[in-house]
């Protein structure tokens, strides 16, 4: 067999186990569409469906929820990796306490992480869009509130066809404003940015309906300067401001962060990042004041 000839045979081998590959992931994974969520809260009231918002499910509670009267909010903003890294646990019951807010991603349900939390956080959001060999992947919302709104939705990577998640809710403040709080992983497999913008416009579009403070925090996987432009460009129209870090060890792709946090109405009293082996993935951690709303 000439030289040609083992080259070609080669080239056949590795396109057949490629082939083998790509059957092999279609059969073992699930698409959910439109995406599953569990909200679970300490509010005993039933949301109904509201379709405001395009590309969204949204739910809605009409009656009355407990207002919050505080003005400093804590939070933790951390890319889990599924939990396949070492002490993955010890790590997140560290990084989480004295937390109000918990905006994770790639939290698989195997963790079991709203009951793993359920003394501590009165409301957990899930939203997943598929799972893999019967394990579901998504982004997770755990808060010390009750919501009078929450909402999911999904954009599909077009290369691997699998869909990367956000979720939002909302929750009534004492001083009349309703405060947002959004959690999104983003399309990562593209080089040009035409589904992440899409994903990226969906929750711009909800954000653009809301009066009063937001925070939208997550992996935004902006890897590189077409979707940093994009990111920071949305961001501005919508008066939010990015959040620096002291010191900065976020992942970096091409030395560009990949988890992003932005406020609108918030000063930001303290923003950190701790380096750790638990997850692909360093921590952000944040303390955030109210800005009063002029009378």
């Amino acid at each position: 067999m000439n030289k040609w000839n083992k080259f070609t045979k080669t080239i056949f081998i590795g396109l057949l186990l490629l082939l083998l590959a790509i059957i092999g992931l279609f059969f073992t994974i699930e698409i959910y569409d439109p995406p599953k969520i569990r909200f679970i809260t300490s509010n005993e009231q039933s949301y109904q469906a509201e379709n405001h918002f395009s590309g969204l499910q949204c739910f809605r509670h009409e009656g009355q929820i407990p207002l919050i009267d505080q003005t400093t909010f804590r939070l933790l903003v951390w890319n889990l990796h599924k939990g396949q890294d070492q002490d993955w646990q010890l790590a997140l019951k560290d990084f989480s306490q004295k937390r109000d807010l918990l905006f994770l991603q790639e939290v698989s349900d195997k963790q079991k992480l709203p009951s793993m939390f359920s003394s501590e956080f009165f409301t957990s959001l899930y939203v997943s869009a598929f799972s893999y060999l019967g394990q579901q992947s998504g982004v997770l919302q755990l808060a010390k509130f009750v919501p009078q709104l929450y909402c999911s939705g999904a954009s599909i990577e077009p290369w691997i066809r699998i869909p990367k998640v956000g979720s939002a809710m909302i929750f009534p403040l004492a001083n009349g404003q309703t405060l947002m709080a959004i959690n999104l992983h983003l399309v990562n497999f593209e080089l040009n940015p035409k589904h992440y913008s899409q994903q990226l416009a969906t929750m711009m579009n909800l954000i653009s309906h809301h009066q009063g403070p937001i925070i939208l925090a997550g992996d935004f996987n902006a890897w590189n300067k077409k979707r940093l432009t994009l990111l920071k460009q949305l961001a501005s129209e919508q008066g939010l401001q990015e959040v620096s870090y002291s010191p900065d060890v976020r992942l970096r792709f091409s030395n560009n962060p990949l988890d992003w946090v932005f406020v609108r109405g918030f000063q930001v009293n303290q923003a950190t990042t701790i380096e750790t082996t638990s997850s692909d993935h360093n921590p952000l951690l944040l303390e955030l004041e109210l800005i009063t709303p002029p009378q």
